[in-house]
């Protein structure tokens, strides 16, 4: 005899989650079922608040409580370079390595012809306003180096040439082909560091 039809829906919404597979979606469901009532009703009052507070900022795009996000806030930033990443997560990887004190931008994706996203798909008009300003003089393109990131820091490139602003591509000492949030912070602080001119 089977499992239960809701028990095997279960497992299926969690191996949707990047990086689960069936099998880890299985011992994640059982451990759900041992938990406790308070424990599981935490859980889903968690998952429905991060939908309810969290939203993105209205400068950078990443995630955030207030209109404005921290690091855009934070007055001890340097205001003048901007760090352009995929993905909200790909800050959470920079942040740790304590090397990178300027702000970020977030593309919300990548150019991925597989997927029939092209440039124009991507949310740069608030990117290329800031710097159109005058108030950014330096911008390091921090996509993901496979080849949707490497098309992205292509496309980048052209629209940025045109400004008056010292672009830079994050340091190839990042293997290719691997996502910047699973890079361990050694390795993603000497490329933030080795950045190079384009």
């Amino acid at each position: 005899m089977g499992f239960p039809k809701i028990f095997s829906e279960l497992v299926e919404s969690i191996a949707r989650f990047p990086g689960v597979g069936r099998r880890s979606a299985e011992r994640i469901a059982f451990y759900i079922l041992k938990m406790q009532s308070q424990e599981t009703k935490a859980l889903a009052r968690r998952i429905e608040e991060i939908h309810k507070f969290i939203k993105s900022c209205r400068l950078c795009n990443n995630f955030s409580t207030q209109d404005i996000c921290s690091i855009c806030s934070d007055a001890k930033r340097e205001k003048d370079i901007i760090c352009v990443v995929e993905e909200p997560k790909d800050i959470m990887a920079i942040e740790k390595t304590a090397q990178y004190r300027g702000l970020y931008y977030v593309l919300l994706g990548s150019i991925s012809p597989l997927e029939g996203v092209d440039g124009e798909d991507l949310n740069v008009r608030k990117l290329i306003n800031r710097i159109g300003s005058g108030e950014i003089t330096e911008v390091i393109i921090s996509t993901d180096p496979d080849n949707d990131g490497e098309l992205t820091a292509q496309f980048l490139i052209q629209k940025l040439s045109s400004y008056n602003v010292k672009i830079y591509r994050i340091a190839i000492g990042i293997p290719l082909g691997t996502q910047i949030e699973y890079i361990d912070s050694a390795t993603l602080g000497k490329a933030l560091l080795d950045k190079k001119a384009i």
